[in-house]
């Protein structure tokens, strides 16, 4: 009886450590866990997040077809798909990596399909005023063409905006606990 007695004075004795040791692996466990998220979340989630709002405002632009061609000149825009290459290089995620490439890419081609900005020659007179004109409607038939396409290129962007947008959600739920 009293061998029985001092093994539960043995078991008591190391509870406390068993505890501190299921503590600390679980500690341990938890921070490589939400580590791992952070490097898939990636810095400036928050900046990532407006970049993202307004590249989807720049795609709705793109798809009510009242912009110029002149408007894809402007130095933001063209920047605009470096940036959104330099932050997926920024994140370990490989779906939101995806999706932001992704978005470069199709802006890229939207940038590409763009219509030139045509010089008009102005007191012209005769043949040269008729010849100037058809090329003209030739050219406007050409930019609507473009401009079609270019609107099919911004609906399916703006659905890789949704799934960046809902993984980035995701992901900061997963660490930092937003809902």
């Amino acid at each position: 009886m009293a061998a029985a007695d001092l093994s539960w004075a043995d078991w008591l004795k190391f509870v406390p450590g068993w505890l501190a040791f299921v503590w600390t692996v679980g500690a341990g466990t938890r921070k490589v866990w939400l580590r791992r998220h952070q490097l898939a979340l990636g810095p400036e989630a928050e900046a990532l997040r407006r970049q993202l709002t307004e590249f989807r405002a720049l795609l709705d632009e793109v798809t009510s077809g009242l912009h110029r061609s002149d408007w894809f000149m402007h130095e933001d825009r063209r920047e605009v798909g470096r940036a959104l290459r330099d932050a997926a290089d920024r994140r370990e995620d490989q779906v939101l990596k995806l999706s932001l490439n992704r978005l470069a890419d199709a802006w890229d081609q939207i940038f590409a399909l763009a219509p030139p900005v045509r010089a008009r020659r102005r007191f012209l007179g005769g043949a040269d005023e008729v010849r100037q004109h058809r090329d003209s409607a030739l050219q406007d038939a050409r930019d609507i063409e473009q401009v079609h396409r270019m609107t099919e290129l911004a609906h399916t962007a703006v659905l890789d905006v949704q799934s960046a947008l809902s993984r980035l959600n995701e992901l900061e739920r997963k660490t930092h606990g937003r809902s």
